[in-house]
């Protein structure tokens, strides 16, 4: 049999490394200890991570609580979440069930509800974590939402607020009037149910939200030196052609902030078609830079397609064919 201690060196390292691990021994059973060793550390580290999982849940005891059927009630500052702690437990005992949290509910922060709206949150593991350790980010995460629920990987949680509150006062009001402030110099005015927010060139852009006749916004933009606004779509669901960088509020806010500049040279997969064309049909150093495209031979309006890959309607490519007439007519002009 092979003995560890024919090597000098490497029996001292091996004894630096693990102080605990007797060298002089069958290279097999050296291993088999090294490996068992491991199993009882990753075991320590779960026994500690749960413990800080119960103690985040003891020290917040006026916020997490645990229903008669277990799952965890976190009252977070926007909403309310229930966590199934038992599917989590599950996943824990047998990790080749399934890597990943199941979707948490969200109740309004007025209470819980019979039918809740539910978001697949995800919390991001490091190499090493121990499992308990990913369930304590995550209900600290659900805890302090008011923070966490701005960050980019937490849009499905984004998505479910928004299906609940919308852009009305809400409890959502606060920390989205600051987090845009600080992104897109923009302005909410709950009076008039506005949002108003700064392009590209000296551009400003307004949103209309809370109208009760349409489903998407109202857009209106006002350029340098105009004290007046022009409307650019009365419903922008409808009179699009439902491009994802305007399909919801912080994709579209994010793509006006960075237009017009961002829409010269964009393609029709990269904008909304009809938006790129009423926008350069009001600003000749866009409808220039269209003038090529327009005019080119195998140009034509019915092969546009949309972002998932299908022809636009006939009616959005007759659309087009007006506008496209009033872009070259302000490129020549």
């Amino acid at each position: 049999m092979f003995s560890m201690a024919n090597d000098s060196s490497l029996g001292e390292l091996m004894n630096n490394l693990f102080p605990d691990v007797d060298v002089e021994t069958p290279l097999q059973e050296f291993r088999r200890t090294l490996v068992h060793k491991r199993m009882k550390d990753i075991a320590s580290a779960a026994q500690r991570a749960a413990g800080l999982v119960m103690g985040i849940i003891e020290k917040h005891e006026r916020r997490m609580q645990l229903d008669d059927e277990f799952q965890l009630v976190i009252a977070g500052q926007l909403a309310l979440y229930r966590v199934n702690i038992s599917a989590f437990l599950n996943k824990f005992v047998n990790p080749f069930d399934y890597n990943s949290f199941d979707v948490v509910e969200v109740h309004p922060k007025s209470g819980l509800v019979k039918e809740p709206k539910t978001a697949c949150v995800q919390v991001q593991p490091q190499k090493n974590m121990p499992a308990c350790d990913l369930l304590a980010g995550y209900i600290l995460g659900l805890l302090n939402d008011e923070v966490t629920w701005l960050e980019e990987s937490l849009s499905p949680l984004r998505r479910t607020l928004f299906q609940i509150y919308g852009l009305a006062r809400s409890p959502l009001s606060a920390s989205l009037e600051r987090h845009f402030s600080e992104e897109v110099d923009g302005v909410f005015d709950h009076a008039m149910d506005t949002f108003t927010f700064a392009g590209t060139n000296g551009w400003m852009w307004r949103l209309h939200f809370g109208q009760p006749l349409t489903s998407g916004y109202k857009i209106e933009y006002r350029k340098p030196r105009q004290g007046w606004w022009n409307p650019l779509f009365e419903d922008m669901d409808k009179e699009s052609t439902g491009h994802y960088a305007l399909s919801g509020f912080f994709d579209l806010v994010e793509h006006l902030s960075a237009c017009p500049a961002l829409l010269r040279g964009a393609t029709d997969w990269q904008t909304d078609p009809i938006f790129l064309r009423k926008v350069a049909a009001d600003y000749p150093p866009l409808a220039k830079t269209l003038v090529g495209r327009l005019t080119s031979d195998d140009y034509n309006p019915n092969e546009i397609y949309c972002y998932y890959d299908e022809p636009i309607s006939h009616d959005q490519a007759d659309t087009i064919r007006v506008l496209d007439e009033q872009v070259l007519e302000r490129a020549l002009a």
